[in-house]
């Protein structure tokens, strides 16, 4: 198995999040900044032609431990950027956001071990695009908002 700087990446922030003793908002905020850098350092991989799925994520017990894991974090408003001003605020769960972050990059180490690096980072880049991307970028705002 590659382990390259962007399955490093993953690893760490998955590591941050899920063991050990949980980081405070600041390491959380911080832990999603280097995310995102490794998203921007990521080669263009590219999908593996087998077309197997990961195993089910789990998503009501991730989110539990998540919940349990981070007391402190809750609901947020945020808005569409394109959508002003007629648009009103949506609700936002930042346990949810990290379940879902969790849940995806757990998919890219999965793909990672059973069908390579290429795969794996074609699908890190492609689920940030899609999904976990917006999670990132709204919780790192919420934290930020509450540190500053």
């Amino acid at each position: 198995m590659i382990e390259t700087p962007t399955l490093q990446a993953v690893r760490s922030f998955l590591r941050t999040v899920a063991e050990g003793v949980p980081p405070t908002d600041e390491q959380l905020a911080r832990a999603l900044d280097e995310l995102v850098v490794g998203y921007h350092q990521a080669p263009e991989g590219s999908p593996a032609d087998d077309e197997t799925d990961p195993p089910d994520s789990g998503r009501p017990a991730r989110y539990a431990y998540y919940a349990e894991r981070f007391p402190q974090l809750g609901l947020y408003s945020v808005a569409d950027p394109l959508n002003v001003p007629d648009e009103k605020p949506l609700v936002s769960d930042a346990i949810d956001d990290l379940a879902d972050i969790a849940s995806d990059l757990e998919e890219v180490i999965w793909r990672s071990e059973n069908l390579g690096a290429d795969d794996a980072h074609w699908h890190f880049r492609r689920l940030y695009t899609i999904h976990w991307g917006q999670h990132v970028r709204e919780l790192s705002l919420y934290l930020h908002t509450k540190l500053w």
